[in-house]
């Protein structure tokens, strides 16, 4: 079962200087991962309770100046070896035999993406000691509610994560604020949210793409005027209340290096 999103992964076009948005932004400590000689590497941002990992690919060209791009969601699971015997079943593949063991000592094994629609997503296993250097610091995130992702169907990718994760729609398929329409799916204790948007264009011809995170927060007022003291805009003066009760602000993308993300304040 997917017990927590571990982290989200963004592509950004130099380590340091991502690392160093991220922890102005939201505080925090930086932990530095594996650099190659071409330039290329990875880091971790550790804030609040969540964790963030930046890549910097050997290529950057196609990443545009002053933005990120969201790569891959890490799900955590209690056993890795487990869930590949279950996920095998539904019809996954994954990219090797084995997992490998990142930086912070995670095992990680990512789905072979022919068969997550193309979709970055990957498990990870903690080791028993984990590394929890600058969890409690910074902005107080308490968890990613979900990763949100732009779709060209919103009823087949729901009825994908039904058939693939036994996920089940809450709050029915409705009316958007930002697209046509949108659904939120719970599978284990993590979800995603599924926006079909107006402009189809959006999608770049795939039929889902990563879009956006939900950062979970006690009091979404006393941290939008946190964000606000460090420079952060929002689209809006008030936060909106969605269909399944959540509260949340989206950054003003060009406050989040042009990737989306809202603050997020949870229904009692």
């Amino acid at each position: 079962m997917f017990t927590k999103i571990q982290h989200l992964g963004y592509q950004v076009r130099d380590l340091n200087e991502a690392a160093t948005w991220f922890t102005n932004i939201f505080g925090g400590k930086f932990l530095p991962g594996r650099r190659s000689p071409d330039g290329s590497g990875n880091g971790f941002i550790h804030f609040g309770q969540i964790e963030i990992e930046i890549i910097q690919p050997t290529d950057v060209s196609f990443i545009p100046e002053g933005e990120m791009i969201m790569h891959h969601v890490g799900y955590r699971v209690d056993s890795i070896t487990n869930e590949v015997i279950e996920l095998t079943s539904k019809g996954f593949k994954f990219v090797s035999d084995t997992p490998n063991v990142n930086p912070l000592g995670q095992k990680v094994l990512y789905f072979d993406n022919s068969t997550t629609l193309n979709c970055n997503i990957h498990l990870t296993e903690l080791p028993s000691t984990p590394n929890t250097e600058g969890y409690g610091e910074g902005l107080p995130v308490i968890d990613i509610v979900h990763a949100g992702y732009l779709v060209k169907n919103v009823d087949t990718i729901v009825a994908w994560y039904e058939d693939k994760f036994g996920a089940v729609a809450v709050g029915g398929i409705g009316k958007s604020v930002r697209g046509a329409r949108n659904g939120y799916v719970n599978f284990g204790n993590v979800q995603v949210e599924l926006i079909e948007p107006l402009d189809q264009s959006l999608l770049q011809g795939e039929e889902i793409i990563l879009d956006h995170i939900g950062l979970v927060v006690e009091n979404i007022e006393k941290e939008i005027e946190t964000c606000k003291q460090v420079g952060v805009n929002f689209v809006a003066d008030e936060p909106i209340t969605n269909r399944v009760g959540q509260k949340l602000l989206y950054f003003d993308k060009p406050s989040s290096l042009c990737t989306g993300m809202h603050l997020t304040q949870l229904p009692s």
